[in-house]
């Protein structure tokens, strides 16, 4: 027999609730994802800082919960927008950020918006009920191609140098 699905009543309207689950694959791609996080700001010298880092994470987390609360009842662990807020501090680059400065929001909205643009490709761009895109590569190479390098920059280490 099936367990009872958990249910929790807020203010006189029920919400469905789903917990995280070891198996599920989303989280053992964020613990990589984490991992190199580490090493990028302790011994690879990410210009990318903590507090770019947590924008993304804090950005991807909030549009799914709010989305999966508002559109299906569901209170859940945000696993695929912490995911997406992931891929995007670790591909992304704003001109100016170097290594060390841990606090620096340079480009907060940058960050931000290729979080929101991917987010929404993946609940918008829809094929037989399911997303076509990557989110965060199809928001990450909008943002490059539309921003530039004046305002973007992708992680050095996701290219091959050319004519070297």
């Amino acid at each position: 027999m099936a367990p009872k699905p958990r249910k929790v009543t807020i203010r006189g309207r029920e919400y469905r609730v789903l917990l995280p689950s070891i198996r599920d694959p989303r989280l053992h791609v964020a613990a990589v994802l984490l991992t190199l996080q580490v090493l990028g700001q302790t011994v690879l010298d990410f210009r990318l800082s903590i507090a770019q880092i947590v924008i993304c994470l804090a950005a991807g987390a909030f549009i799914e919960f709010g989305y999966e609360l508002f559109k299906n009842t569901t209170i859940m662990w945000p696993a695929s927008g912490l995911l997406t807020g992931n891929s995007t501090a670790f591909i992304l680059r704003v001109p100016g950020t170097f290594h060390g400065q841990w606090w620096s929001t340079r480009g907060w909205w940058i960050f931000v918006g290729v979080v929101v643009v991917s987010m929404a490709s993946k609940y918008l761009i829809r094929w037989r009920g399911r997303h076509i895109f990557n989110p965060s590569n199809l928001g990450l190479v909008l943002a490059f191609v539309a921003l530039g390098p004046q305002y973007t920059e992708p992680q050095d280490l996701w290219w091959i140098p050319m004519g070297q």
